[in-house]
């Protein structure tokens, strides 16, 4: 109830809300070649550029596939994105992953506004279900480093949510709306939305609600042979009489600690100001109820479960931003467009270990603001693109822990997860991006950003740790950065070729810099001299279009060399120490630092055939492999798998449609990820080639995946595949209709990564009624 209280003093204090998206600066139509599993796409990316002058390999997911699918959450939508890769560590959650690359190391963008913030971490992020999946207008996903249009984070790539942009009813003023309902078996999920769409002859708003209401996960029943007892759920904890409880769950399939609740809000507003001037308002905001975090309630210790409660507690996002766009001509641009945005963002975490009545509460609050312009200028065959952008993080931290069993509780003041004092991240940069067209057929693109960052943190004399007395007056962290693309482009009437070479960078942020993590007899420490990350890429890409225009095939390569990662290493204090007692105990003292060397490759495909105006069939496959370089205890540098590496996955596609109507069969998978390709979180001597490896720790989970009883050990992630069927009618004018099966055969299969297994056999039904008011609308504007 106080988040959903603080939303809404949030529309009371700022009513200003952000950008929807500017109308290209020339509209043609799309070449057929890039529209796979995409409806006609105008403008793409940040600067609203045609997907055929932009060189990252781009997809789209359309505003037609997502309302076939009906996403209980944009993780769901991005599933369908050839090339994305899902880790869910529960079910309210997922995380994409990005040719190798996830949560900080992956940008998250929601109309033009960059959702990652100082807090986004290196593990697994759940974020993305922050953005309402039914006020989707659609998905763009960019691979490869985004640095030179996006800044800091893009290295695997950039995701894009569009949200829905208001009409301007230029001929008669009404109501135009929409409102659904889906139901799921799985989840016995109820998710339902109202859009309302209004306006007048120089002005367009938009009101869309959702709601989403779910229970507890049922899995699938039919498990690998020989693993029949993985992923189920034979007991939870409850609290009775007073006491913790390991109760016997009657179905084990049905994962209870799943289940979550929902709600979103989507405010827009477009004004045409004057010819060629527009300005767009806009507000969002979405919050849930508590958020379980299933793979840790079915964590054990001692043959117990180790937690009784370990929840997100609410989790809050509020944007609200404001954008200008001017497309009248000047000497210095044809296009501009301004962006001034705030982003509120609170997560909490609330645990409890079972059998403990102390319950630990940790609070992060997350202010954001930014600013960002960008310009665009045509000369002849020059098209010349830059821009500013600036940003200020600002994060508060508070922790404490109350005695459930007490009748008025007190609070009693922990360990903060950041800085107890605050911590904020400033930040700016600018680019210059030059697209020279050689003829019509050819075209060469590049340019560089040139970035600055400075972080600082205070922590409090009065915390539970000692800190050093530099530590208590404060710390500082910055860095500058230098990155770019250049590339070559060829765009035929039946083949398209991309040759580039990009370089992106991740600045550190404050949960590199500032965190603080007292475990296991290890104590975080912040690092003044930590540098960002870099990520090379140089990628191949090859379209084929025959001439009938039936088939389309593609094919991307890429290579991509990662330095000064960051990563954990030994440390000490400012005084020479390496040691600092806090309450009696000794810690060892670490820091995060840039020390690793990585290497990724892989290869993405696709087929698309049309055999005739009603039947369509399409295919893709993603092959990815990583390694790093780690220090032996003796000093040797080993070759080791790098983390966050997803075993190949691909689907085939049958889709049918005719009339009023549209069906398909649709057929996921997952390959195999043996033990061996597991990141290394810890090397000591000994074994057989004189070094073992351990891989339990990491972020590519080893410990969720199947266990051998015969050999003891844990068996990596299991290959696995999937069939779905679905169909849609169009009953009228007014009336939709939907019905799909998801996991037609009831398989009980868990991505890889992940702390939940997948739905079972799903079956989901969706129906969607339009009115209007008005018999006539406009696009205009």
């Amino acid at each position: 109830m106080p988040a959903r209280a603080l939303v809404l003093l949030y529309f009371l204090l700022f009513p200003v809300p952000l950008p929807a998206q500017a109308d290209s600066l020339r509209v043609d139509s799309l070449p057929a070649l890039l529209r796979l599993q995409i409806e006609d796409i105008s403008v793409i990316g940040r600067r609203d550029e045609r997907p055929e002058a932009i060189l990252a390999r781009a997809q789209v997911l359309g505003l037609g596939e997502l309302q076939r699918i009906q996403p209980l959450s944009t993780a769901d939508a991005l599933e369908q994105v050839p090339g994305v890769f899902i880790q869910r560590s529960q079910f309210g959650g997922g995380s994409p992953v990005l040719r190798g690359f996830e949560a900080n190391r992956v940008l998250l963008v929601v109309d033009g506004v960059r959702m990652n913030n100082a807090i986004y971490r290196s593990g697994h992020l759940q974020n993305a279900i922050t953005v309402d999946p039914l006020a989707l207008d659609r998905v763009e996903v960019l691979f490869g480093p985004g640095s030179l249009a996006y800044g800091s984070d893009a290295l695997g790539g950039v995701v894009h949510f569009r949200t829905r942009q208001p009409k301007i009813l230029a001929e008669r003023k009404g109501i135009d709306g929409a409102a659904s309902v889906g139901l799921g078996s799985a989840a016995r999920s109820v998710n339902s939305s109202v859009r309302l769409e209004y306006g007048g002859d120089h002005w367009g708003g938009l009101t869309l609600l959702s709601t989403l209401q779910t229970a507890h996960l049922r899995s699938g029943a039919k498990r690998p042979n020989g693993y029949r007892d993985f992923g189920k759920r034979p007991e939870y904890a409850d609290r009775i009489d007073g006491r913790d409880t390991a109760l016997v769950n009657p179905n084990p399939n049905r994962q209870i600690g799943t289940a979550y609740a929902q709600y979103n809000l989507l405010q827009k507003f477009r004004f045409q100001l004057r010819d060629q001037m527009f300005l767009n308002l806009n507000l969002q905001a979405s919050t849930t109820g508590d958020l379980p975090r299933y793979d840790n309630l079915t964590e054990r210790r001692d043959g117990r479960l180790r937690w009784a409660r370990w929840d997100y507690g609410p989790q809050t996002r509020t944007l609200a931003a404001a954008t200008l766009q001017d497309r009248r001509p000047t000497r210095l641009y044809d296009v501009a467009t301004y962006l001034l945005s705030h982003q509120y963002v609170r997560e909490d975490r609330i645990r409890r270990r079972f059998g403990d009545v102390f319950e630990e509460h940790n609070e992060e609050d997350v202010q954001t603001i930014n600013w960002q312009t960008d310009f665009a200028k045509l000369w002849n065959r020059w098209t010349l693109r830059y821009g500013l952008d600036a940003r200020a993080d600002y994060v508060a931290s508070t922790a404490y822990q109350t005695d459930i069993t007490a009748a008025n509780p007190e609070r009693v003041t922990i360990n903060t997860r950041y800085p107890s004092q605050g911590s904020q991240l400033l930040g700016g940069g600018g680019y210059l991006d030059g697209d020279f067209r050689l003829n019509d057929i050819w075209q060469f693109r590049g340019g560089l950003r040139l970035a600055y960052q400075r972080l600082h943190a205070r922590f409090g004399a009065d915390d539970p740790v000692d800190w050093p007395v530099t530590y208590v007056a404060g710390v500082s962290n910055t860095n500058t950065a230098l990155t770019g693309a250049v590339g070559l482009r060829r765009n035929g009437k039946r083949t398209s070729l991309r040759a580039v070479t990009s370089r992106g960078f991740r600045a550190p942020n404050v949960d590199d810099f500032g965190k603080f993590r007292e475990q296991n007899g290890f104590l975080l420490i912040p690092n003044p001299a930590l540098k960002p990350e870099y990520a090379t890429t140089v990628e191949l890409g090859l379209n084929y279009l025959t001439e009938n225009r039936r088939l389309q095939l593609g094919m991307t390569v890429y290579y991509t060399w990662l330095r000064q990662a960051i990563i954990r290493l030994p440390a000490t204090l400012p005084d020479g120490t390496d040691r600092l007692e806090s309450f009696g105990e000794l810690l060892q003292v670490q820091t995060n630092g840039n020390a690793e060397r990585a290497w990724i490759y892989g290869l993405e495909t696709y087929l698309r055939y049309q055999v005739d105006e009603h039947w369509q069939l399409s295919a893709n496959f993603t092959a990815t492999r990583g390694r790093r370089e780690a220090a032996a205890p003796d000093g040797t540098l080993l070759t080791v798998p790098q983390d966050h590496i997803a075993p190949p996955f691909g689907s085939f596609r049958v889709h049918y449609e005719r009339a009023n109507w549209t069906a398909g069969f649709l057929a996921r998978c997952q390959l195999r990820k043996p033990v061996a390709d597991y990141a290394v979180s810890e090397i000591t001597q000994g074994g057989d080639a004189g070094y073992r490896f351990n891989r339990l720790g990491t972020s590519d989970n080893l410990e969720l995946t199947a266990f051998d009883s015969v050999s003891g050990r844990y068996v990596g992630a299991l290959g696995w595949w999937t069939v779905h069927l679905y169909g849609s009618y169009q009953l009228g004018e007014r009336w939709s209709a939907r019905l799909s099966v998801d996991n037609l055969l009831d398989q009980h299969y868990r991505p890889f990564a992940s702390g939940v297994s997948a739905p079972g056999l799903d079956i989901r039904l969706g129906l969607r009624y339009r009115f209007r008011a008005a018999s006539k609308l406009s696009t205009k504007g």
